[in-house]
């Protein structure tokens, strides 16, 4: 599984407050909503007596839902809501799990290799097997199509059947990083590009359709000789928002908006001096919020609105140094997985660094 659907050095996760202006003069549009205060903070290690490892985290029609697993024996894992008044009922899963996506009636759709396990809300869980397995995948919005990747190839799934629906082979050299389904029903792949062998690899955005046609394959860093990518969001208006490593330099931090097969803007990450695991953006694409972390920083999330490039906001989670994993938007909640590290007791120690 990539390394941005876990959260490094333990389990917390910080629940934050959106606040924004919604008054509409004339044809003015209303203020992007950004980040005003920590409300709430839950210790997701008191769920298992060794604690747990957080596999994913997803957004939900009533909340955010978070898959873990018990540390002491990984094939012990749960579905397990999470709110500003903590963990609700855990659901247990039947052996291990990976990804975790929640469809629009509150449906909990669960990938392990070979294997998909569905959960309608208050319903018995059903397990499909698998005709293929993948790396990383990602569920269409109408939860009928499951996309799989691995380093040789795109698979569409079927997730009432496991049938496997249509293939497309990548090319050698490129390696998926992250998945995400757009508004029309296909894929999109942040991709690491290693096929020019007298160059650096290079962060690259790839889409197909929903019958896995290819479509476009944009270089994310064109004025750079390498960059790493990081994290893949889409708008629900299709615009797709990435974090990568764009080399070194002052910037080495970005974030990039792709738009019909563009690169339409590319801005520097403020307020961090590490790669970013994941991010979430606003539903109408016009921000992003970011959770930033470093050595020299204050830890926490700023909203930067992504066509200038202007930090709107920005709320501390921890004193001092972090790490942040998964992160889920939920109406005006943003749930961020992680830990604060700290030397010394402060008011972070009510976050639980595994």
């Amino acid at each position: 599984m990539p390394s941005t659907r876990r959260a490094a050095l333990g389990a917390f996760v910080a629940i934050l407050a959106v606040s924004g202006c919604t008054d509409v003069q004339g044809d003015t549009a209303p203020a992007p909503r950004t980040f005003g205060e920590l409300r709430a903070i839950v210790d997701l290690d008191a769920v298992a007596p060794a604690g747990v490892d957080v596999l994913d985290l997803a957004a939900g029609p009533d909340g955010a839902v978070a898959l873990l697993a018990d540390t002491a024996d990984p094939a012990v894992t749960y579905l397990a809501p999470v709110d500003e008044d903590g963990v609700g009922g855990l659901r247990p899963l039947a052996g291990p799990a990976d990804q975790l996506f929640v469809t629009d009636d509150g449906t909990a759709v669960v990938t392990a290799p070979g294997r998909l396990t569905t959960l309608p809300p208050g319903g018995e869980p059903a397990v499909t097997q698998l005709d293929v397995a993948g790396d990383t995948a990602a569920l269409s919005p109408d939860g009928r199509t499951l996309y799989l990747a691995t380093q040789s190839r795109l698979a569409a799934v079927d997730p009432a059947t496991g049938d496997v629906r249509a293939t497309a082979d990548l090319d050698a050299g490129l390696t998926v990083r992250a998945l995400a389904v757009g508004p029309d029903g296909g894929p999109t792949a942040l991709l690491s590009d290693a096929r020019a062998v007298d160059l650096a690899d290079v962060a690259v955005l790839g889409t197909w359709s929903a019958d896995l046609a290819p479509g476009d394959l944009v270089e994310l860093a064109p004025d750079r000789p390498a960059s790493i990518p990081s994290a893949l969001r889409i708008a629900d208006e299709g615009t797709a928002v990435v974090t990568l490593t764009a080399g070194s330099g002052e910037d080495p931090f970005r974030v990039v908006t792709v738009s019909d097969g563009e690169v339409t803007a590319s801005h520097r990450i403020p307020g961090t001096d590490r790669p970013l695991a994941d991010l979430a953006v606003s539903p109408d694409g016009r921000v992003a919020y970011l959770p930033v972390a470093g050595f020299e920083v204050e830890s926490g999330v700023v909203t930067l609105d992504l066509a200038s490039g202007e930090q709107l906001g920005a709320v501390r989670v921890c004193e001092g140094q972090a790490s942040f994993g998964r992160v889920a938007l939920t109406g005006d909640r943003l749930t961020v997985i992680g830990s604060c590290i700290s030397a010394a007791p402060s008011s972070s120690t009510a976050f639980v660094v595994a």
